[in-house]
Protein backbone atom coordinates (compact mmCIF):
# COMPACT_ATOMS: atom_id res chain seq x y z
CA UNK A 1 0.00 0.00 0.00
CA UNK A 2 1.16 3.11 -1.05
CA UNK A 3 1.58 6.06 2.04
CA UNK A 4 -0.22 9.13 0.92
CA UNK A 5 2.99 11.11 2.60
CA UNK A 6 5.08 9.47 0.20
CA UNK A 7 3.34 10.31 -2.84
CA UNK A 8 4.70 13.70 -4.34
CA UNK A 9 2.01 16.02 -3.86
CA UNK A 10 1.95 17.34 -7.55
CA UNK A 11 0.65 13.42 -8.41
CA UNK A 12 -1.43 13.30 -4.94
CA UNK A 13 -5.59 14.21 -6.31
CA UNK A 14 -6.87 13.60 -3.10
CA UNK A 15 -4.11 16.28 -1.36
CA UNK A 16 -4.85 18.38 -4.62
CA UNK A 17 -8.84 18.34 -4.06
CA UNK A 18 -9.10 18.82 -0.39
CA UNK A 19 -6.70 21.64 -0.90
CA UNK A 20 -9.10 23.17 -3.97
CA UNK A 21 -11.73 22.56 -1.46
CA UNK A 22 -10.76 24.58 0.97
CA UNK A 23 -9.49 27.38 -1.10
CA UNK A 24 -13.04 27.60 -2.50
CA UNK A 25 -14.55 27.56 1.19
CA UNK A 26 -12.24 30.29 2.42
CA UNK A 27 -13.20 32.27 -0.63
CA UNK A 28 -16.94 32.05 -0.06
CA UNK A 29 -16.51 33.11 3.27
CA UNK A 30 -14.81 35.84 2.38
CA UNK A 31 -16.70 37.48 -0.73
CA UNK A 32 -20.10 35.50 -0.13
CA UNK A 33 -21.00 36.19 2.96
CA UNK A 34 -21.91 39.81 4.58
CA UNK A 35 -19.12 40.99 7.29
CA UNK A 36 -19.75 43.07 9.76
CA UNK A 37 -17.83 44.31 12.57
CA UNK A 38 -19.68 45.58 15.40
CA UNK A 39 -18.15 49.11 16.65
CA UNK A 40 -19.21 50.66 19.97
CA UNK A 41 -19.73 54.52 19.44
CA UNK A 42 -20.08 56.46 22.00
CA UNK A 43 -21.29 60.31 21.76
CA UNK A 44 -18.92 63.40 21.20
CA UNK A 45 -19.69 66.05 23.56
CA UNK A 46 -18.67 69.50 21.92
CA UNK A 47 -16.17 71.59 23.88
CA UNK A 48 -17.00 74.19 26.39
CA UNK A 49 -16.82 77.40 25.56
CA UNK A 50 -17.62 80.19 28.55
CA UNK A 51 -19.04 83.45 26.53
CA UNK A 52 -19.29 86.76 28.69
CA UNK A 53 -21.81 89.42 27.85
CA UNK A 54 -21.83 92.43 29.80
CA UNK A 55 -25.52 93.28 31.05
CA UNK A 56 -26.87 96.38 32.91
CA UNK A 57 -27.77 95.69 36.07
CA UNK A 58 -31.08 95.76 37.07
CA UNK A 59 -33.24 99.19 37.47
CA UNK A 60 -34.37 99.20 41.17
CA UNK A 61 -37.34 101.05 41.84
CA UNK A 62 -36.98 103.11 44.97
CA UNK A 63 -39.72 102.97 47.23
CA UNK A 64 -40.31 105.08 50.53
CA UNK A 65 -40.78 102.99 53.01
CA UNK A 66 -43.66 103.83 55.85
CA UNK A 67 -42.67 104.34 59.41
CA UNK A 68 -45.00 101.87 61.75
CA UNK A 69 -47.77 104.60 63.47
CA UNK A 70 -46.16 105.35 66.75
CA UNK A 71 -48.63 105.53 69.45
CA UNK A 72 -49.15 109.20 71.03
CA UNK A 73 -47.40 109.55 74.20
CA UNK A 74 -50.10 110.09 77.02
CA UNK A 75 -48.80 110.64 80.56
CA UNK A 76 -50.26 108.79 83.24
CA UNK A 77 -51.52 110.44 86.43
CA UNK A 78 -48.66 109.67 89.08
CA UNK A 79 -50.02 106.59 91.23
CA UNK A 80 -50.36 108.35 94.66
CA UNK A 81 -49.94 106.82 97.65
CA UNK A 82 -52.30 106.82 100.51
CA UNK A 83 -52.01 109.58 102.91
CA UNK A 84 -50.04 108.50 106.22
CA UNK A 85 -50.00 110.11 109.26
CA UNK A 86 -47.36 109.43 112.17
CA UNK A 87 -48.54 109.25 115.61
CA UNK A 88 -46.48 111.08 117.63
CA UNK A 89 -46.22 108.82 121.20
CA UNK A 90 -46.35 110.98 124.63
CA UNK A 91 -42.72 112.01 125.17
CA UNK A 92 -40.79 110.01 127.30
CA UNK A 93 -36.82 108.76 127.55
CA UNK A 94 -37.14 105.57 125.52
CA UNK A 95 -39.87 105.35 122.79
CA UNK A 96 -40.72 103.04 120.65
CA UNK A 97 -40.92 102.68 116.45
CA UNK A 98 -43.31 105.08 115.11
CA UNK A 99 -46.51 103.54 113.64
CA UNK A 100 -48.11 104.91 110.67
CA UNK A 101 -51.60 104.54 110.24
CA UNK A 102 -52.46 104.72 106.74
CA UNK A 103 -55.86 104.46 104.55
CA UNK A 104 -54.55 100.74 103.08
CA UNK A 105 -56.84 97.88 103.65
CA UNK A 106 -54.81 96.31 106.78
CA UNK A 107 -54.01 92.93 108.19
CA UNK A 108 -56.03 91.56 111.03
CA UNK A 109 -53.67 91.59 114.25
CA UNK A 110 -54.28 88.24 115.14
CA UNK A 111 -52.07 87.54 111.72
CA UNK A 112 -49.36 89.31 112.38
CA UNK A 113 -46.35 87.73 114.30
CA UNK A 114 -45.23 89.17 116.82
CA UNK A 115 -42.09 91.22 117.24
CA UNK A 116 -40.34 93.40 119.93
CA UNK A 117 -40.38 96.81 119.15
CA UNK A 118 -36.52 98.20 119.90
CA UNK A 119 -36.52 100.96 121.88
CA UNK A 120 -34.15 103.84 120.12
CA UNK A 121 -33.03 106.98 121.88
CA UNK A 122 -34.61 110.23 121.04
CA UNK A 123 -32.33 112.46 118.62
CA UNK A 124 -33.92 115.62 118.04
CA UNK A 125 -34.16 117.04 114.41
CA UNK A 126 -32.23 120.22 115.36
CA UNK A 127 -28.96 118.18 115.56
CA UNK A 128 -29.41 116.06 112.47
CA UNK A 129 -27.29 117.18 109.40
CA UNK A 130 -25.78 120.28 108.90
CA UNK A 131 -26.18 123.27 110.73
CA UNK A 132 -25.40 126.90 109.54
CA UNK A 133 -24.71 129.40 112.21
CA UNK A 134 -23.40 132.99 111.99
CA UNK A 135 -19.97 134.08 112.17
CA UNK A 136 -16.40 134.37 110.97
CA UNK A 137 -14.98 132.23 108.33
CA UNK A 138 -11.46 130.82 109.77
CA UNK A 139 -9.06 130.00 107.36
CA UNK A 140 -5.54 131.27 105.59
CA UNK A 141 -5.51 133.61 102.94
CA UNK A 142 -1.90 133.32 100.77
CA UNK A 143 0.10 136.51 101.11
CA UNK A 144 1.66 137.62 98.32
CA UNK A 145 5.25 135.78 98.80
CA UNK A 146 4.03 132.75 99.75
CA UNK A 147 2.73 129.17 98.42
CA UNK A 148 0.11 127.71 100.59
CA UNK A 149 -0.94 123.98 99.48
CA UNK A 150 -1.60 122.76 102.06
CA UNK A 151 1.28 121.27 103.64
CA UNK A 152 -0.20 118.19 105.90
CA UNK A 153 -2.38 117.04 102.21
CA UNK A 154 0.67 117.51 99.72
CA UNK A 155 3.25 115.30 99.14
CA UNK A 156 5.15 117.75 97.01
CA UNK A 157 7.74 114.69 96.09
CA UNK A 158 5.08 112.81 94.32
CA UNK A 159 4.56 116.14 92.17
CA UNK A 160 8.37 115.61 90.87
CA UNK A 161 7.16 113.76 87.93
CA UNK A 162 10.18 115.39 85.59
CA UNK A 163 8.08 118.33 83.90
CA UNK A 164 9.32 121.34 86.27
CA UNK A 165 12.39 122.21 87.56
CA UNK A 166 10.96 123.37 91.13
CA UNK A 167 8.21 122.96 93.41
CA UNK A 168 8.83 124.45 96.57
CA UNK A 169 5.64 125.10 99.52
CA UNK A 170 5.60 127.54 102.08
CA UNK A 171 3.85 127.03 105.36
CA UNK A 172 2.12 131.07 105.83
CA UNK A 173 2.11 130.55 109.67
CA UNK A 174 5.83 129.61 109.51
CA UNK A 175 8.06 130.94 106.75
CA UNK A 176 10.99 128.85 107.42
CA UNK A 177 8.83 125.40 107.16
CA UNK A 178 9.78 124.69 103.23
CA UNK A 179 9.39 121.66 101.49
CA UNK A 180 9.88 120.37 98.29
CA UNK A 181 12.00 119.53 95.25
CA UNK A 182 14.59 121.75 93.37
CA UNK A 183 17.08 121.82 90.73
CA UNK A 184 19.97 123.84 90.05
CA UNK A 185 21.86 124.84 86.68
CA UNK A 186 24.18 127.26 85.67
CA UNK A 187 24.39 128.98 82.39
CA UNK A 188 26.67 127.39 79.61
CA UNK A 189 28.56 129.87 77.08
CA UNK A 190 31.22 129.11 74.67
CA UNK A 191 32.08 133.04 74.11
CA UNK A 192 32.52 133.51 77.90
CA UNK A 193 34.32 129.87 78.46
CA UNK A 194 36.46 131.05 75.64
CA UNK A 195 37.42 134.43 77.13
CA UNK A 196 38.69 132.67 80.32
CA UNK A 197 40.78 130.21 78.62
CA UNK A 198 44.77 130.74 79.14
CA UNK A 199 43.81 133.17 81.66
CA UNK A 200 47.31 132.90 84.35
CA UNK A 201 47.99 134.64 87.53
CA UNK A 202 45.21 137.35 89.47
CA UNK A 203 43.21 136.68 86.36
CA UNK A 204 42.46 132.83 86.51
CA UNK A 205 39.85 131.71 88.53
CA UNK A 206 40.50 130.03 92.25
CA UNK A 207 42.77 126.62 92.11
CA UNK A 208 42.56 126.97 88.13
CA UNK A 209 39.52 125.00 87.62
CA UNK A 210 37.30 125.66 84.25
CA UNK A 211 34.36 127.90 84.70
CA UNK A 212 31.87 124.89 84.48
CA UNK A 213 33.27 123.11 87.17
CA UNK A 214 33.78 126.01 89.64
CA UNK A 215 30.32 127.17 89.12
CA UNK A 216 29.10 123.54 89.16
CA UNK A 217 30.88 123.15 92.88
CA UNK A 218 29.38 126.31 93.69
CA UNK A 219 25.63 125.22 92.95
CA UNK A 220 26.73 122.13 95.15
CA UNK A 221 27.64 123.67 98.32
CA UNK A 222 24.60 126.18 97.92
CA UNK A 223 22.47 123.11 97.69
CA UNK A 224 23.94 121.26 100.68
CA UNK A 225 22.85 124.74 102.64
CA UNK A 226 19.52 124.30 101.32
CA UNK A 227 19.12 120.82 101.79
CA UNK A 228 20.68 121.08 105.51
CA UNK A 229 18.51 124.71 106.37
CA UNK A 230 15.15 123.49 105.25
CA UNK A 231 12.87 120.47 103.58
CA UNK A 232 13.32 121.04 99.81
CA UNK A 233 15.37 118.44 97.70
CA UNK A 234 17.75 120.20 96.03
CA UNK A 235 19.82 118.62 93.16
CA UNK A 236 22.56 119.98 90.37
CA UNK A 237 21.85 119.52 86.60
CA UNK A 238 24.36 119.90 83.72
CA UNK A 239 24.83 123.37 82.50
CA UNK A 240 21.76 125.41 80.06
CA UNK A 241 23.69 126.98 77.38
CA UNK A 242 22.48 130.85 77.75
CA UNK A 243 21.29 130.73 73.92
CA UNK A 244 18.90 127.56 74.65
CA UNK A 245 14.97 127.70 75.13
CA UNK A 246 15.16 125.46 78.27
CA UNK A 247 16.66 128.40 80.21
CA UNK A 248 12.98 129.24 80.85
CA UNK A 249 12.59 126.01 82.36
CA UNK A 250 15.00 127.02 85.01
CA UNK A 251 13.69 129.16 88.11
CA UNK A 252 17.37 130.02 89.42
CA UNK A 253 20.66 130.47 87.65
CA UNK A 254 23.93 131.69 88.48
CA UNK A 255 26.48 133.38 86.31
CA UNK A 256 29.58 134.40 87.53
CA UNK A 257 32.40 136.22 85.14
CA UNK A 258 36.18 136.88 86.17
CA UNK A 259 37.00 138.49 82.45
CA UNK A 260 35.92 140.66 79.78
CA UNK A 261 34.08 138.59 77.32
CA UNK A 262 31.96 138.68 74.16
CA UNK A 263 28.37 137.91 73.45
CA UNK A 264 25.72 137.20 70.81
CA UNK A 265 22.18 138.81 69.78
CA UNK A 266 20.66 135.21 70.56
CA UNK A 267 21.94 134.73 73.98
CA UNK A 268 21.05 138.40 74.75
CA UNK A 269 17.53 137.97 73.49
CA UNK A 270 17.48 134.52 75.19
CA UNK A 271 17.99 135.78 78.28
CA UNK A 272 15.81 138.80 77.99
CA UNK A 273 13.31 136.46 77.21
CA UNK A 274 13.70 134.38 80.83
CA UNK A 275 14.00 137.58 82.81
CA UNK A 276 10.70 138.84 81.58
CA UNK A 277 8.84 135.33 82.14
CA UNK A 278 9.35 134.86 85.70
CA UNK A 279 13.43 134.03 85.79
CA UNK A 280 15.71 134.94 88.39
CA UNK A 281 19.22 135.90 87.58
CA UNK A 282 22.07 135.88 89.86
CA UNK A 283 25.50 137.16 88.51
CA UNK A 284 28.65 137.16 90.80
CA UNK A 285 31.79 138.95 89.68
CA UNK A 286 34.54 136.58 91.58
CA UNK A 287 37.93 138.29 89.64
CA UNK A 288 40.87 138.48 91.92
CA UNK A 289 41.52 141.72 93.33
CA UNK A 290 44.80 143.30 94.82
CA UNK A 291 44.82 146.37 96.84
CA UNK A 292 45.68 149.20 94.69
CA UNK A 293 43.44 147.72 92.05
CA UNK A 294 42.23 150.15 89.40
CA UNK A 295 38.34 151.11 89.06
CA UNK A 296 37.84 149.52 85.74
CA UNK A 297 38.97 146.32 87.23
CA UNK A 298 36.04 146.48 90.16
CA UNK A 299 33.56 145.15 87.84
CA UNK A 300 33.20 143.56 84.52
CA UNK A 301 31.18 146.17 82.23
CA UNK A 302 30.74 143.18 79.85
CA UNK A 303 27.83 141.88 81.79
CA UNK A 304 26.53 145.02 82.10
CA UNK A 305 26.30 145.21 78.94
CA UNK A 306 24.67 141.40 78.37
CA UNK A 307 22.07 142.84 80.74
CA UNK A 308 21.28 145.98 79.16
CA UNK A 309 21.37 143.88 75.37
CA UNK A 310 19.26 141.32 76.86
CA UNK A 311 15.86 143.71 78.39
CA UNK A 312 16.55 146.15 74.98
CA UNK A 313 16.18 143.12 72.80
CA UNK A 314 12.68 142.56 74.12
CA UNK A 315 11.69 146.14 73.76
CA UNK A 316 12.37 147.39 77.17
CA UNK A 317 14.42 150.87 77.71
CA UNK A 318 16.84 151.44 80.79
CA UNK A 319 15.60 154.14 83.29
CA UNK A 320 11.82 153.97 81.69
CA UNK A 321 10.65 150.00 82.23
CA UNK A 322 13.73 148.92 84.18
CA UNK A 323 16.67 149.49 86.31
CA UNK A 324 20.04 148.81 88.35
CA UNK A 325 19.16 149.62 91.79
CA UNK A 326 20.14 149.20 95.32
CA UNK A 327 19.29 147.05 97.58
CA UNK A 328 18.88 148.38 101.06
CA UNK A 329 19.07 145.77 103.79
CA UNK A 330 15.76 145.97 104.90
CA UNK A 331 14.50 144.40 101.07
CA UNK A 332 12.30 141.70 101.84
CA UNK A 333 15.85 139.49 99.83
CA UNK A 334 17.54 139.99 103.04
CA UNK A 335 14.19 138.41 105.41
CA UNK A 336 12.35 135.63 103.00
CA UNK A 337 14.28 133.05 105.22
CA UNK A 338 17.20 133.90 107.25
CA UNK A 339 17.06 137.51 108.88
CA UNK A 340 20.41 139.08 107.33
CA UNK A 341 21.08 142.00 109.12
CA UNK A 342 24.44 143.33 107.14
CA UNK A 343 25.95 142.08 104.49
CA UNK A 344 28.93 140.03 105.05
CA UNK A 345 32.41 140.37 103.23
CA UNK A 346 32.70 138.39 100.02
CA UNK A 347 35.95 136.24 99.08
CA UNK A 348 37.15 139.39 96.78
CA UNK A 349 37.75 141.34 100.41
CA UNK A 350 38.69 138.46 102.60
CA UNK A 351 42.36 138.02 101.88
CA UNK A 352 43.26 142.07 102.95
CA UNK A 353 41.11 142.17 106.37
CA UNK A 354 43.63 144.22 108.55
CA UNK A 355 41.75 145.65 111.74
CA UNK A 356 39.28 148.00 110.58
CA UNK A 357 39.89 148.48 107.01
CA UNK A 358 37.09 148.97 104.76
CA UNK A 359 36.21 146.36 102.10
CA UNK A 360 37.49 146.65 98.76
CA UNK A 361 34.12 145.78 96.98
CA UNK A 362 30.69 148.21 97.73
CA UNK A 363 29.39 147.16 100.69
CA UNK A 364 25.40 146.45 98.91
CA UNK A 365 23.97 144.37 96.25
CA UNK A 366 22.58 146.00 93.09
CA UNK A 367 19.27 144.39 91.91
CA UNK A 368 17.76 144.15 88.47
CA UNK A 369 14.78 145.94 88.68
CA UNK A 370 11.75 145.34 85.96
CA UNK A 371 8.65 147.68 86.76
CA UNK A 372 8.16 146.91 90.22
CA UNK A 373 9.75 143.21 90.41
CA UNK A 374 13.23 142.11 91.35
CA UNK A 375 14.25 139.44 88.62
CA UNK A 376 18.04 139.24 89.53
CA UNK A 377 21.08 140.56 92.14
CA UNK A 378 24.19 141.74 90.76
CA UNK A 379 26.98 141.57 93.34
CA UNK A 380 30.54 142.63 92.97
CA UNK A 381 31.90 140.87 96.53
CA UNK A 382 32.61 137.15 95.19
CA UNK A 383 30.06 135.18 96.98
CA UNK A 384 30.09 132.80 94.97
CA UNK A 385 33.09 131.67 95.89
CA UNK A 386 32.03 130.74 99.26
CA UNK A 387 29.54 128.34 98.05
CA UNK A 388 32.43 126.55 96.53
CA UNK A 389 34.11 125.83 99.33
CA UNK A 390 37.29 127.62 99.15
CA UNK A 391 36.99 129.13 102.61
CA UNK A 392 37.67 125.52 103.70
CA UNK A 393 40.26 124.72 101.80
CA UNK A 394 41.57 128.06 102.50
CA UNK A 395 41.72 127.23 106.33
CA UNK A 396 42.63 124.09 106.44
CA UNK A 397 45.90 125.26 104.48
CA UNK A 398 46.04 127.96 107.05
CA UNK A 399 45.82 125.49 109.87
CA UNK A 400 48.57 122.77 108.15
CA UNK A 401 51.22 125.52 107.51
CA UNK A 402 50.44 127.13 110.90
CA UNK A 403 49.56 130.18 109.47
CA UNK A 404 48.17 132.45 112.48
CA UNK A 405 47.15 135.60 110.65
CA UNK A 406 44.62 133.83 108.30
CA UNK A 407 41.39 135.54 107.87
CA UNK A 408 39.63 132.18 107.28
CA UNK A 409 40.80 130.80 110.70
CA UNK A 410 38.47 133.13 112.81
CA UNK A 411 35.99 134.41 110.23
CA UNK A 412 32.05 134.08 111.04
CA UNK A 413 31.82 135.17 107.89
CA UNK A 414 31.20 131.88 105.79
CA UNK A 415 28.26 131.02 107.29
CA UNK A 416 26.70 134.79 106.48
CA UNK A 417 27.05 133.87 103.55
CA UNK A 418 25.39 130.65 102.94
CA UNK A 419 22.75 132.06 104.91
CA UNK A 420 22.10 135.05 102.22
CA UNK A 421 22.36 132.31 99.25
CA UNK A 422 18.99 130.52 100.70
CA UNK A 423 17.70 133.52 100.94
CA UNK A 424 18.59 134.12 97.19
CA UNK A 425 17.07 130.99 96.25
CA UNK A 426 14.37 131.12 98.09
CA UNK A 427 13.20 134.55 97.26
CA UNK A 428 13.77 133.14 93.76
CA UNK A 429 11.11 130.31 94.57
CA UNK A 430 7.85 132.28 96.43
CA UNK A 431 8.02 135.78 94.59
CA UNK A 432 5.12 137.53 93.23
CA UNK A 433 5.32 136.16 89.35
CA UNK A 434 8.19 133.77 89.92
CA UNK A 435 8.86 131.02 87.09
CA UNK A 436 8.12 128.12 89.67
CA UNK A 437 5.10 129.93 90.72
CA UNK A 438 3.86 130.17 87.47
CA UNK A 439 4.64 126.51 85.84
CA UNK A 440 2.76 125.18 88.94
CA UNK A 441 -0.18 127.70 88.67
CA UNK A 442 -0.57 126.55 84.87
CA UNK A 443 -1.46 123.05 86.07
Amino acid sequence: MRRPWKVPPWKNRKLQGCLAFSLALHLLLIFAVPHRERVTQFPVQPPLVAKFEKRPPPQRTLARRQRPLQRPLVRRPALQAAPAAAVQPAPSAVRPLPVLQSSAPRLPMALLPERPMLPIPDFPARHIGPQLRVGALEGVRQGADEIDLALELIDVDALDTGRHRAMVVVNPKDRRNLKGFLYLSNVHSPSIERAEQGKIGVEARRFYLTRQMAEKRMLHGLADKMVASTQVRVEVLDAVALDDPRLLQVPFVLLTANTPFEFTEAEAANLGAYLTSGGFLFVDIVHFLIPDYSDDELDIPAVRSLIRASLRSVGYQEGKDWEFTRLEITHPIYHCFYDVGSLPRGMRDMHFITGDQPPLTPDYLEGIMVGEQLVGVYSMRGYADFWSGIAKQERDWATALNVVNSPFRASAEEELVYDLGVNLVVYALIREGSLARQLIAGD
